[in-house]
């Protein structure tokens, strides 16, 4: 038999919080806590984990991602090199932000930093939305993440249109993203950018 979840997460939370608000925080995982550990994809383990940290009240920010980022390395929850993401309905954009959130955990983008591109990249999806939908694809490496986008409907007509709009839901985006290309047409929108995973001074 292999190595539960829970006995997994014990191995390194233990450093952090004591036995009984780790008892407290395994036990609301329910039978999810005694599930293989090398049963689960990465992704699986991520929400577990994340999941897990949450639960665990004591902790400040700081160090709960902490917490968070040696679990997901001990277990080998490691992000793939592309992800795609449709996003089709607010369910689709809370994906999309858990997603960006588990690769700046992982990767060890600065809190704050991570918390400004979830935002802006969940109001980019938004913004697909109202143009019919949109697709995410997500690249990471150690220095920045890489982000493709199609949107469905045409945003405006000819290229640089996310450089020039005043619409609110692009903002965070233009404020953090480096080498921005976006094109519009017919066939919809694209957008292409990366963000770099400690700020530039």
């Amino acid at each position: 038999m292999g190595v539960s979840f829970s006995q997994a997460a014990r191995r390194v939370a233990t450093k952090y919080v004591d036995g009984s608000s780790l008892d407290a925080a395994v036990e609301v995982l329910g039978a999810r806590a005694d599930k293989d550990v090398d049963a689960l994809d990465s992704e699986g383990k991520a929400s577990l984990i994340s999941f897990l940290v949450r639960n665990l009240r004591e902790l400040s920010v700081e160090e709960a991602t902490e917490l968070e980022r040696k679990l997901l390395r001990e277990m080998g929850a490691v992000p793939k090199p592309m992800k795609t993401i449709v996003v089709k309905d607010d369910i689709s954009v809370i994906t999309l932000r858990n997603y960006v959130r588990y690769l700046c955990v992982y990767l060890g983008m600065e809190w704050n930093r991570g918390m400004l591109l979830q935002s802006a990249v969940s109001d980019l999806a938004r913004f697909a939305l109202t143009r019919g939908a949109g697709t995410f694809e997500i690249s990471a490496a150690r220095e920045k993440v890489s982000f493709r986008v199609h949107i469905d409907g045409q945003v405006a007509i000819g290229g640089a249109w996310l450089s020039t709009s005043n619409e609110p839901l692009l903002a965070g985006v233009r404020n953090l993203a480096r080498g921005l290309r976006s094109t519009s047409g017919a066939q919809g929108s694209q957008l292409e950018f990366d963000v770099e995973w400690a700020a530039v001074a």
